[in-house]
């Protein structure tokens, strides 16, 4: 199953979504929440002691690549199991969480 949680900013998604994904996790389902927000806080949401410190995936996971027609697709450069495992991190309640952005200083726009 996947779930994807969208909607403008203000609207609680983080709160949704971690409450959703603690709850799943406590029922036993394997749960890999990945916080894609510019200003990252699902981990901390979920718990993670110094949530707001947690690196985000590096874009070497993405490989642009051309197929034998020319065209240029970005693939992943791992399978997704070990992506997981080397930038996944345990939350509380079964939960894994993967951090993918975040702005590292405000620009002019």
């Amino acid at each position: 199953m996947k779930i994807a949680i969208s909607g403008k900013g203000g609207s609680g998604k983080t709160t949704i979504t971690a409450t959703l994904t603690r709850i799943l996790g406590r029922r036993g389902l394997l749960v890999l929440a990945i916080d894609g927000d510019p200003n990252p806080n699902l981990s901390q949401a979920l718990g993670i002691r110094n949530g707001f410190d947690v690196e985000p995936i590096p874009r070497s996971v993405v490989e642009r690549r051309e197929d034998e027609s020319g065209t240029a697709r970005l693939v992943l450069a791992k399978p997704v199991a070990e992506i997981v495992s080397l930038y996944g991190l345990k939350a509380p309640d079964g939960v894994t969480v993967l951090v993918g952005t975040r702005v590292n200083h405000p620009g002019a726009g």
